[in-house]
């Protein structure tokens, strides 16, 4: 008798599978169709049909059923998991600009039952190919394309949906950005309409789609208003606040100096600030300077910084969603987002420019 109790009890507590099977077996059998049918339906899987899919969901609901998370992901072929590649060095997670379009990714996902698998750091090998071989993703959100990025071709070979934050050389590349190009000629407009001429970039790598394109922008503002353009005034950093330190030294240090600064992006004109500062150079008085990306830090700096503002989190809700349809099979309408930005006027470029 106890040993026949001890069975019950273990029946008991590990019979939730059976459970399940047999309730989805009912519902097949109210509904008229497969226990597959049932499973690939409240799976949300597109090869069944809305008119079944409701069908069996009402059925399912009025029986009380909840099916295992697990099981459901198993039906799918999925494991509800979202790779998203950190940055590279010297950019981290810890950017500013990064922990926001994660927030706006997360918050996407976490409606459509996803988590997030981030690239590890400190391990061998790029992140994408890391993220792979842990063979728990469903997709993959990445960043910073490159010039000629070969990670587009290794994620084609390998059937994985995947969708970039920022615009890439492949047109058949899903991917979502704001336009780099015109808000850095907007940027640049507006320290030529306070009156510079003399007006240095300091620049993000020119391997990255988004480095070339702001520098894009601001040659086309200074061709525009009749300056020449001037290699020298052009400086290349890392998007980091250091490479911006160390860039502004580099104009500083011209034997005929920049009277404002274009920033490719506000971690770099914190950097100016802070570089032009420690040479006795005040901000908007002796140098204007305008960043890029609209972080929270821009606000923050003293004088507070004049920027192009990017829709952060909202770029990062689109990734999500477009990655989330990739996956799925769903329909995807534009498979390029290029969103306008806007210049955010704050105190780093003062009202009167120089000649």
């Amino acid at each position: 008798m106890r040993r026949n109790s001890a069975k019950k009890d273990i029946s008991n507590k590990c019979g939730n599978s059976n459970e399940h099977a047999v309730t989805m077996q009912k519902i097949a059998a109210l509904a008229g169709v497969s226990k597959g049918t049932v499973s690939r339906a409240l799976a949300d899987d597109p090869k069944v049909s809305a008119k079944t899919k409701m069908k069996i969901k009402e059925i399912a609901s009025s029986q009380n059923y909840r099916p295992n998370a697990a099981a459901v992901s198993l039906a799918r072929g999925r494991t509800n998991t979202i790779g998203l590649v950190i940055p590279s060095a010297p950019r981290a997670l810890s950017d500013p600009f990064y922990l926001e379009f994660l927030g706006g990714v997360g918050d996407f996902l976490i409606t459509k039952g996803y988590n997030i698998l981030l690239s590890p750091l400190g391990e061998q090998g790029p992140g994408h190919v890391r993220l792979l071989e842990t063979n728990q993703i469903d997709g993959l959100i990445l960043t910073e394309p490159e010039q000629a990025d070969e990670r587009i071709a290794y994620l084609r070979e390998r059937a994985i949906p995947f969708v970039f934050l920022g615009q890439t050389t492949d047109t058949e590349v899903i991917w979502v950005d704001g336009d780099n190009v015109g808000g850095a000629r907007a940027a640049v407009n507006h320290l030529l309409a306070l009156g510079h001429r003399r007006i240095g970039c300091i620049t993000g790598s020119m391997n990255l789609v988004s480095g070339a394109n702001r520098l894009a922008g601001y040659i086309t503002a200074l061709t525009a208003a009749g300056v020449p353009f001037q290699q020298e005034l052009v400086a290349e950093g890392d998007f980091t606040e250091p490479g911006g330190r160390r860039a502004v030294a580099r104009l500083l240090e011209l034997e005929n100096p920049p009277t404002a600064i274009f920033a490719c992006n506000d971690l770099m004109a914190i950097g100016a600030i802070n570089g032009a500062r420690d040479r006795g150079i005040s901000i908007p008085q002796d140098l204007a300077l305008v960043g890029f990306d609209g972080i929270r830090s821009g606000e923050l700096v003293s004088p507070k910084l004049t920027t192009v503002v990017q829709p952060i989190y909202q770029m990062g809700l689109l990734a999500g969603e477009l990655l989330v349809k990739s996956i799925r099979g769903e329909e995807i309408t534009t498979r390029h987002v290029l969103l306008p930005l806007d210049l955010k006027i704050r105190e780093s470029c003062g009202g009167k420019g120089l000649a």
